[in-house]
């Protein structure tokens, strides 16, 4: 039993240097040092498995107990951006106006059945945010889009670039942050609100292209391990490719952002965890709507990954957040977030 217990204590040291590493992985690009971002993805797993090292030596050895909750202590401004403790209300503020960001999944483009497209087009007026964020929207049938969505006299969509902006206000300045694909795009549009001019965003950063892989992964978990080493093989080179990619297209984004005018709202797809440095080059300059408002698991992503928070809405510090919430729709692979502003 003993030794079983300093096999187990060996484990939840690895578990605390990962752990460890994933507390860095937010400061470091990976385009200089991309394997730092891999333990950044992997922090909701490890933060459990701390978790249950602490469970466990508190019932066979109290002192070993306190390696993992030394290690969750000392990265619990982390944890928060996980999990959020607001506590849950409804406000009516003269003058707030909402916002929604959310990955259809090629939703319009995908759903050639009618009824289908109804009823997303109809959960989206049902919602009816004043600001509606689009991501892989994919489809370039715009009278199609509008005549389904009511109530957006003014939108910014170019082509069939996925990335799209529905306004109820007034759209005076439009454009776009080109990532040179149609797969991924970012848009940006001044917004007149309240007599105020708002610069919004909808941003669609480069996926990770590992859910198919980690999927393989899991359902040839008892096969061959030359597969099983295959298919880990993939998942890294993918990650290592587009990680880096992303890098690059946060870096124009943000360039761009901070030369706005205007106070900002930045919704989108960031395809990254809080734990990693895209998070962290929107939140050392903006605020976080989850952590201002949310309550709960941020968990944004639906699809064969588990645990992921990557939908994000942001806003200028001077921008003041009422309300946020995530809305569990069957509708796509990502949940669509709301949040309610004001300023």
């Amino acid at each position: 039993m003993k030794f079983f217990r300093s096999i187990i204590f060996g484990i939840n040291l690895i578990v605390v240097v990962f752990t460890i590493l994933s507390y860095i992985a937010p400061y470091v690009n990976p385009a200089k040092l991309w394997f730092f971002s891999f333990f950044g993805l992997a922090f909701p797993v490890l933060l459990i498995a701390n978790i249950f090292f602490i469970i466990y030596f508190l019932i066979y050895d109290v002192k070993k107990s306190l390696l993992s909750l030394l290690v969750i202590i000392g990265g619990y401004q982390f944890i928060n951006e996980f999990v959020a403790f607001n506590r849950p209300e409804k406000t009516s503020i003269p003058g707030t106006f909402s916002v929604m960001s959310y990955n259809v999944n090629q939703g319009f483009y995908l759903y050639k059945n009618k009824i289908k497209k109804k009823i997303l087009t109809g959960f989206l007026n049902e919602q009816n945010p004043d600001i509606l964020l689009l991501q892989e929207k994919n489809s370039i049938r715009i009278d199609q889009e509008l005549r389904g969505l009511k109530g957006y006299a003014h939108y910014h969509i170019i082509g069939n670039k996925g990335a799209a902006i529905f306004s109820k206000f007034p759209i005076i300045h439009k454009g776009e942050v080109n990532f040179n694909t149609n797969t991924n795009s970012c848009l940006w549009a001044d917004i007149i609100v309240n007599e105020d001019t708002v610069r919004v965003y909808s941003i669609h950063f480069e996926s990770n292209q590992i859910s198919q892989p980690t999927e393989d992964l899991m359902e040839d978990i008892e096969k061959d391990r030359t597969i099983q080493s295959k298919n880990i093989r993939t998942i890294l080179s993918k990650y290592k490719t587009f990680v880096q990619l992303r890098a690059k297209q946060v870096t124009n984004v943000r360039k761009h952002l901070m030369g706005s005018p205007y106070k900002v709202i930045v919704g989108g797809d960031f395809n990254d965890p809080p734990m990693s440095y895209t998070y962290d080059q929107f939140a050392n300059t903006l605020k976080d709507a989850f952590k201002e408002k949310g309550f709960g698991l941020g968990i944004s992503y639906a699809g064969t990954i588990p645990l992921l928070r990557i939908d994000y809405l942001f806003v200028s510090r001077d921008i003041a957040v009422t309300e946020f919430e995530t809305l569990r729709s069957k509708y796509s692979d990502h949940y669509p977030i709301k949040i309610k502003v004001s300023f």
